[in-house]
């Protein structure tokens, strides 16, 4: 799961627990079929810098996952923009999951995904 002090995703299994912090750190600003924007919290930061998880490697795994297109993260304002396949993420998944709701679906949609990275 480690790889040298940092931790490696493709074994990663996403717990409901583990989604109840994007409440704490992201809020919708716009979300319209297939792209979803968010606010990072600037409580963010501080997680990131406390976290063995490298945010670029983060980054560049999560657009492996098949269901999603792309993601944009815009340092200076705080916003991340994620565009992803409808077909694939309901996209009332992702405002359950920055609101709290239906977790457990949501680990079990992440989960499958996670899958896909190598």
């Amino acid at each position: 799961m480690k790889q040298n002090g940092q931790i490696s995703l493709s074994n990663l299994q996403v717990k409901p627990s583990d989604l109840e912090l994007l409440s704490t750190y992201f809020s919708i600003i716009h979300h319209s079929k297939g792209r979803i924007r968010l606010r990072a919290s600037l409580k963010l930061k501080n997680a990131a810098q406390d976290s063995k998880i490298d945010a670029k490697e983060l980054m560049e795994k999560l657009s492996k996952i098949s269901s999603i297109k792309e993601i944009k993260f815009n340092k200076l304002i705080g916003s991340l923009t994620i565009s992803y396949d409808t077909n694939l993420i309901e996209p009332s998944l992702w405002e359950d999951a920055i609101n709290g709701r239906n977790l457990e679906k949501i680990a079990n949609v992440i989960n499958e995904n996670l899958k896909d990275i190598k």
